[in-house]
């Protein structure tokens, strides 16, 4: 099969971007990896500036560790919070964002007949929290469901606002989600939602560093908190997560680690859960300014995108499938969802081993999901993918 000839025409990647860049990354040059979505690949300079980190905590272990940590970390948050616009003040590290969900979400009560909802694209691990919580309280968990394909960003925020129970007391909803890949209206949904009196916290895992994101934005219109991960698009170490919260829950909010800060401001309160590595957050400045310095995060984003909305039209066009959303259009950023054919599908037990033979088989790293009953891949795009790896994926899931 020619795939070239029946390929859409690939998005021209920007001077610096693909192979030019790739040594940046430790990635293994024999394997195409399309699954920067799942933790991020951390850049070669980022790791060196964490590995300066430990070397200087373990020359002087309590001069960093116990007098000097809280000014260090100020460093770093006030470059997260500055990066997504966010108030210092109100800003934390986490070491991810189901971490920040349960510390919200734990810190609010809730009574019998209240609801806590959020949508079928939820996160599974914020699905077990929310589900937990509500059962503390004798409150209900409401799932609503948002089948595909979504037909567009007004079709996406109608099934939505039609979804969300009455009595919901918390909603927790994806800024982009992770199982799907699409991109959720928030302004516009909490416009509409603040007359309700619906407290909303944003899931907003996958945002930074593939939107532009602003977080004082959405706490002006009604959000309660924000929280996304550094160690995805951002380049940070594993382990590197902010929660916002809005100034009128900061004094509620606890981590979910009591430990001696928890009469003070947020901020310290969350700075200190006991003894662990900060050398991920201690990194967080190196990373932001990798991203700028290397490729500017406009450019990126607008690169990236381009990509994946390719990748995505690519992929449905080869396999004969349905899209899960316009090929068209602003419901992607860098990563994009597509429903495997079911052909593909037949020879498998369960996706993870049709994950594991296009590693195995083709060198292709790439995640595979159930999703709704069907299976997807979820590809992502950034900046040192190719157009040649989804081509090299269409034809190797043909070849299963």
């Amino acid at each position: 099969m020619d795939t070239q000839l029946r390929s859409p025409e690939p998005p021209i990647r920007p001077e610096g971007f693909g192979a030019a860049c790739r040594d940046a990354w430790l990635l293994d040059p024999d394997i195409a990896f399309l699954n920067h979505g799942s933790f991020g690949a951390v850049p070669r300079v980022v790791l060196d500036v964490q590995d300066d980190w430990r070397r200087r905590i373990e020359r002087r272990p309590v001069e960093l560790m116990d007098r000097r940590m809280p000014e260090l970390l100020g460093v770093s948050l006030d470059a997260a919070a500055g990066f997504v616009g966010a108030d210092p003040a109100g800003t934390a590290f986490m070491v991810n964002a189901t971490a920040a969900v349960n510390a919200v979400a734990r810190s609010l009560s809730f009574a019998p007949g209240d609801a806590v909802a959020t949508s079928s694209h939820v996160y599974n691990a914020i699905r077990k929290a929310l589900q937990w919580t509500a059962a503390r309280d004798g409150a209900d968990y409401v799932e609503f469901d948002l089948a595909l394909p979504i037909r567009s960003e007004d079709d996406l925020l109608e099934r939505l606002l039609a979804s969300i129970p009455p009595a919901t007391r918390l909603l927790v909803i994806d800024q982009v989600s992770s199982p799907t890949g699409l991109v959720f209206p928030i302004e516009r949904l909490l416009a509409e939602l603040a007359p309700r009196g619906v407290r909303v916290m944003i899931d907003a895992a996958h945002a930074p560093g593939m939107l532009d994101v602003d977080v004082r934005r959405y706490f002006d219109l009604g959000a309660i908190a924000w929280t996304g991960n550094l160690h995805k698009w951002c380049f940070a170490p594993k382990g590197t997560a902010v929660l916002m919260v809005h100034p009128d829950l900061a004094d509620r909010v606890q981590p979910t680690i009591i430990s001696h800060h928890s009469d003070d401001p947020f901020r310290k309160r969350f700075s200190w859960q006991g003894t662990a590595d900060f050398t991920p957050w201690l990194s967080v400045p190196e990373a932001l300014a990798f991203g700028e310095r290397r490729f500017g995060w406009d450019r990126l984003r607008a690169a990236n995108h381009a990509l994946a909305a390719w990748a995505h039209r690519c992929l449905v066009e080869h396999w004969g499938v349905e899209p899960v959303s316009p090929l068209e259009g602003d419901l992607l950023g860098s990563i994009a969802t597509v429903r495997l054919p079911e052909s593909a599908c037949a020879a498998f037990d369960d996706p993870m081993a049709l994950q594991l033979a296009l590693y195995d088989r083709h060198r292709i790293e790439v995640p595979v999901m159930d999703w709704g009953g069907s299976w997807f891949v979820r590809v992502s795009a950034q900046a040192y993918n190719e157009p040649e790896q989804y081509l090299a994926l269409a034809e190797a899931v043909h070849a299963l």
